[in-house]
């Protein structure tokens, strides 16, 4: 192998090992030069491909010092108005200069605007030249040529061209502007406009054409424009303006103005277009939720201005004419075609109908859940918006009856109410029922207590489903409520005024309800046909009949007959007193019975032989009877009157005394005398066809007279209806003998037994002796009768008596004197509240 051969490999293996030589950068983007102002800012930018680059840049060829990245960033001087700059690009394979760039830095220009009023003016008049740059800088205003004066910008001349120039020197930033110049013109002679036709106010009809006219004088001949509203009207620059096809649009305030160097003249008027109501926005269609707010809207054009009036379903809306129809809330009442009627001197306009859809939400039904305390509970929701909630509280001695809630069409719950218990607690219930889901959700704050419940659904609910009052039969306060869900559960409350009670459970097969309450009673109650009937036995082994009946039959029980038997005397006769309610008037029979009772089935011995029969309302005779087939033309109508109402038959052709009459509510007293001898004197209520049960009623009825030891004091009433009424009974002696009353020969010690057939239900000797005393002075206050002595020997009962026939007995003390047992009583019967 030759050496030299072997040198060159070794060379190039060195050279491999040793790596390449680094390449110098390229430049792939050069700096570009700029003319611009002073302060401008001048960026020179270069882009260089390579490996470990730096910069440095040049100003005619000398480094600029920091000056060391691809850009160059500096403020624009006229210390430096021309300048070359470049940029050295190195790395470690080299160097290269960039291409040279170059900045010129010249003077700002700037411009004059000069601002005259008018070139052609009236002699020995003033022009105000406002004369401004561009810059900024103060501009000068000199006089060129022409008889004039200039006094700072004010230039005054008697007559001739004048020729007026701006200038600006321009500064170290700006340079000189351009001058400018103006000639304006004074003329001799000139007159000032005046508007020889004037303009007038119009009302044209809609759809026509109108031309307004006008005519002016002046030297130099005056220019016209006109303006509606205080805007020109482009083109508008005739004498004439004429305005075609008509609308309300054209309606506006029109003015013309009349122009020359000497000065201007205006004329105004007003320009109303008269046209019949059309609907420019018509009311919209809407379906929204019962509870909303609803509000439809319509526009309507035309003048005069036109009336409106909202119409639904054809029907005006009494009050209802603006340009809004609000409806709060939205009922499902509220549902129809809502339109609007537009009115005025030209003509009627009717909208185009929107409809209102109204979705009602059903929140009715019974809901079962529990409150926070833990016990169960039940709220039930009427059809009528009105709610009940049912729930015993954790302490087992009372309970939350809410009868009175209220919900709004949106599902929101409230009622105010108080516990029952020995303290009642007053509370108000709050909360929200959601449709969709069934969920109850109530806050009875006062009593720190929530109830959470469901609704129930079933496809079969039971028949005696509803909420049920309930009576303690022959008690004077025993009362409470039941409430069986569709589905069969029940709940019962009871509350007997010192404490509450409550029971759970679900009705059998045979529609029974068998419970324990929390207290232990036992009870068996079963419902049928909207009543409640069944036994209570407490823990310590009372017994008792709890009565009831659903909501819808409450109020129909009350007192429909009334009769008392007692004696009448020479100047002594037989008085009876009583009380209607209602708003209609009430039919009334009214009876004296002597001989009907004197005779079978009856064979009351010493039966007062011609009764006669007198009605009063305060001292005014109203009506009287003696002999009831007198006259004959009454009698049919008294028989048949009887017959209505299941009262005995009286003999035809007897000596008995009855009267039929129409009494509005009010107090009424009924006289029965004849001699003496023992009577039976009737009170009857003759429903009228259509009356609904309870509307029309007795409240009280009264009887004073001598009891005696063969001769008792014996009324007799009946109560019809479904559920317990609620009957004050009250045998009054030494009260009567008192002041006011100062009654001679009372009945020193009157004793009151009140039976059902010949069961007796209850028994009084005086009054203040009784369990219950407290509620029978509060019941007395509430049906405004007189109080009794707190320690009278007057006797009084207070009961819950289920529909039935019922006599009370007033007699004197048994085993005593006959002193003891004679003496004027009276005996009064009330309806109470329960």
């Amino acid at each position: 192998m030759r050496p030299g051969f072997l040198a060159f490999c070794l060379l190039v293996v060195v050279t491999s090992l040793r790596g390449q030589a680094p390449l110098p950068p390229v430049i792939s983007g050069q700096p570009e030069g700029a003319s611009v102002y002073p302060d401008d800012v001048v960026i020179l930018r270069v882009t260089a491909e390579g490996a470990n680059l730096s910069f440095q840049w040049r100003r005619e060829g000398a480094d600029l010092p920091g000056e060391n990245g691809p850009i160059l960033m500096f403020a624009a001087s006229l210390a430096i108005p021309r300048a070359r700059y470049e940029v050295v690009v190195t790395n470690p394979g080299g160097s290269v200069t960039s291409l040279p760039a170059w900045v010129f830095v010249s003077q700002r220009p700037q411009t004059i605007t000069l601002d005259l009023p008018a070139l052609v003016v009236a002699a020995g008049s003033g022009v105000r030249l406002t004369a401004t740059a561009s810059s900024g800088l103060p501009v000068t205003v000199t006089l060129v040529s022409g008889a004039a004066s200039l006094a700072g910008n004010l230039l005054t001349s008697q007559g001739g061209d004048v020729v007026v120039r701006a200038t600006q020197a321009g500064n170290a930033t700006y340079a000189a502007a351009d001058p400018v110049q103006r000639t304006i013109r004074f003329l001799v002679g000139s007159l000032a406009p005046y508007l020889t036709v004037r303009l007038s106010d119009q009302s044209p009809l809609a759809d026509t054409t109108l031309i307004l006219r006008a005519s002016a004088v002046g030297t130099p001949l005056p220019a016209f424009q006109w303006s509606r509203d205080g805007v020109a009207i482009p083109g508008a620059t005739r004498t004439e303006l004429s305005l075609a096809a008509l609308t309300l649009a054209d309606t506006g305030r029109y003015a013309v103005t009349v122009t020359n160097l000497a000065g201007s003249d205006t004329s105004t008027a007003q320009v109303t277009v008269r046209a019949a109501p059309v609907f420019t926005r018509s009311p919209a269609a809407q379906t929204v939720p019962a509870g909303d707010e609803v509000t439809f809207s319509v526009a309507v054009a035309g003048y005069p201005v036109p009336a409106l009036q909202w119409r639904r379903n054809g029907t005006a809306l009494p009050g209802q004419t603006g340009a809004t129809l609000r409806l709060t809330p939205a009922t499902a009442a509220a549902a129809g075609a809502y339109d609007v009627i537009a009115t005025n001197a030209l003509g009627t306009a009717t909208s185009a109908p929107a409809t209102l859809t109204v979705t009602v939400r059903d929140f009715t039904g019974t809901y079962a859940g529990r409150l926070s305390g833990g016990t169960e509970g039940f709220l039930l929701v009427r059809t009528d918006g009105s709610a009940a909630l049912l729930a015993p509280l954790s302490s087992g001695s009372a309970a939350v009856a809410l009868l009175n809630a209220t919900v709004d069409l949106r599902g929101n719950v409230r009622g105010a109410g108080a516990t029952s218990e020995a303290t009642p607690r007053a509370f108000v219930a709050t909360g929200t029922l959601d449709e969709l889901t069934g969920a109850a959700q109530l806050t009875l704050a006062a009593l720190n207590e929530t109830f959470t419940g469901t609704r129930i659904r079933t496809d079969a609910p039971v028949a005696a489903a509803g909420l049920y009052r309930l009576a303690l039969v022959g008690s004077a306060g025993g009362r409470g409520h039941a409430l069986v869900a569709p589905d069969g559960q029940a709940l019962v409350v009871t509350s007997g005024g010192a404490a509450a009670d409550s029971a759970t459970g679900r009705l059998d097969s045979t529609v029974r309800l068998r419970a324990t309450s929390a207290g232990g009673a036992a009870l068996d109650l079963g419902f049928a046909a909207g009543a409640v009937r069944g036994s209570v036995r407490t823990a310590a082994g009372a017994t008792g009949t709890l009565a009831g009946a659903v909501e819808a039959l409450l109020g129909q029980e009350q007192l429909v007959n009334l009769s008392v038997r007692g004696v009448t005397l020479p100047g002594a006769p037989l008085i009876v007193g009583f009380a209607t309610g209602g708003a209609a008037a009430k039919s009334v029979l009214l009876r004296a019975v002597g001989p009907g009772i004197g005779r079978p089935p009856f064979n009351v011995a010493g039966a007062l032989p011609d009764p006669n029969l007198q009605l009063f309302r305060v001292n005014t005779a109203l009506a009287q009877n003696n002999n009831w087939g007198q006259p004959p033309a009454g009698a049919a109508a008294l028989a048949a009157a009887a017959t209505a109402t299941g009262a005995f038959a009286l003999a035809q052709g007897s000596a008995d005394a009855a009267l039929l009459a129409s009494l509005p509510a009010g107090v009424y007293t009924a006289q029965v005398g004849g001699g003496q001898g023992i009577v039976l004197a009737e009170l009857y209520g003759v429903p009228a066809a259509g009356e609904a049960p309870g509307s029309r009623r007795f409240t009280n009825a009264s009887t004073r007279t001598i009891v005696a030891p063969e001769a008792a004091l014996i009324a007799g009433f009946v109560i019809s209806g479904t559920a317990p009424q609620r009957v004050l009974i009250r045998a009054v002696g030494p009260t009567l003998g008192n002041a006011p009353f100062n009654v001679p020969g009372v009945l020193a010690n009157p004793q009151l037994n009140l039976f059902r057939g010949a069961t007796l239900v209850r028994t009084n000797d005086d009054w203040f002796r009784d369990p219950e005393a407290n509620l029978i002075r509060e019941a007395a206050a509430a049906v405004r009768a007189f109080a009794l002595g707190p320690q009278s020997l007057d006797a009084a009962l207070l009961v819950y008596l289920e529909p039935g026939a019922y006599t009370a007995v007033v007699s004197g003390p048994p085993n005593a004197g006959p002193n003891v047992q004679t003496g004027n009583a009276l005996v009064e019967i009330y309806e109470v509240a329960p």
